[in-house]
């Protein structure tokens, strides 16, 4: 039987889908605010271009279950195959810097049930090029749709990077190339941006409009399509976000090293320890679930295998039969779960196990 956590956690996320839907008016625009040179040097070190249009969609979501060992940001269905090998190739570079950009990225396979090699010819997963064309790759498994003669990232690295940039870029590229998504982006997130200055920047940096920036930068991910638990400031996917650019004083340095939160999420999006669960609830909306420290949305009728613990598992699901509420049930791993509404109320959500 369920049970309705109505605490104080869940007037808090109430209060925050109140305030996350009054968008602020941005009095003047982005190209009346000009940056000094200052600001920007301050701003541009390593950008990564990395981006991925998506829908802004606010929800409110419980934030008690999110421990701090239980963050990351990731795009639903990118995320590649748990025991994947992934074939590197490089299309040029010395063998110095080569080696060096994959013994990074295999810092990730410290902490995720996936492997990268270097490969020379035949078919590759993932395709490295050095050049100017900045910092930047397709997301995870997106990059099975690229042509095997073109490069799925970009690192604008020489023998002369410092060890400290090549270490933060190649972590930073190689987590996108597993399906992780900008930090900052995070349904979590609430970033106090200072817009005219953001739109400033990035106009003047990388000719972006207000809509590209907004998409790229301002709006966090839908929850339709991310997989995330709790935002960390710490993560080596979080932009640099100086002092400037918010308004009240809230700063992100450039993170040098995978957080205690990078490693905790992508071991889970890596984990063969999954739970499925089905939207077969009598509703046309999406439906918010919580467990193991990562909330996913399912669309309707949308099955998914959620990453779950090896025991003590509970699912919470988001659910509004009057009043918005979280209600807890009890999961076993070796078992599938419907979610289906009650025979009086479809928004009242109930757990059943597939027949």
């Amino acid at each position: 039987m369920k049970n309705a956590i109505l605490s104080l956690a869940c007037v808090a996320a109430l209060f925050l889908l109140a305030t996350s839907c009054n968008k602020e008016n941005v009095e003047a625009g982005f190209a009346e605010y000009t940056l000094s040179q200052e600001e920007i040097a301050e701003i541009s070190g390593q950008f990564c271009s990395t981006n991925h249009l998506h829908d802004y969609n606010d929800h409110a979501i419980l934030e008690e279950n999110g421990a701090a060992e239980d963050r990351g940001t990731g795009i639903k269905g990118k995320f590649w195959p748990a025991g994947k090998v992934l074939k590197v190739r490089f299309q040029n570079g010395s063998a110095t810097l080569q080696t060096k950009v994959l013994n990074y990225a295999k810092t990730w396979s410290n902490h995720a049930n996936v492997t990268f090699v270097k490969v020379t010819s035949g078919t590759s997963d993932i395709r490295v090029r050095f050049g100017n064309l900045g910092h930047n790759s397709f997301v995870g498994t997106d990059n099975l749709l690229i042509p095997q003669d073109v490069q799925t990232m970009n690192l604008q690295f020489t023998d002369n990077t410092s060890e400290s940039e090549i270490r933060r870029v190649s972590l930073h590229e190689f987590g996108h190339a597993l399906g992780l998504m900008h930090e900052h982006q995070n349904p979590f997130a609430a970033i106090p941006w200072d817009k005219p200055k953001v739109y400033a920047y990035y106009a003047a940096t990388q000719g972006w409009s207000q809509q590209q920036v907004d998409n790229n930068v301002l709006n966090t991910l839908g929850w339709g399509p991310a997989q995330h638990s709790p935002f960390d400031a710490q993560s080596i996917m979080a932009y640099s976000i100086p002092a400037s650019l918010t308004t009240n004083g809230f700063s992100i340095p450039w993170n040098t090293e995978l957080s205690a939160m990078d490693k905790e999420f992508i071991g889970k999006a890596y984990s063969s320890t999954r739970i499925q669960v089905r939207h077969a609830a009598n509703i046309n909306g999406n439906i918010t679930v919580y467990l193991n420290g990562v909330a996913t949305t399912l669309s309707k009728n949308e099955t998914l295998q959620l990453p779950a613990a090896a025991s003590g598992n509970v699912l919470n699901i988001w659910e509004c039969p009057n009043s918005c509420m979280w209600s807890a049930f009890n999961v076993s791993l070796g078992f599938s779960y419907r979610i289906i509404s009650s025979p009086n109320n479809p928004n009242d959500l109930t757990l059943a196990l597939e027949i």
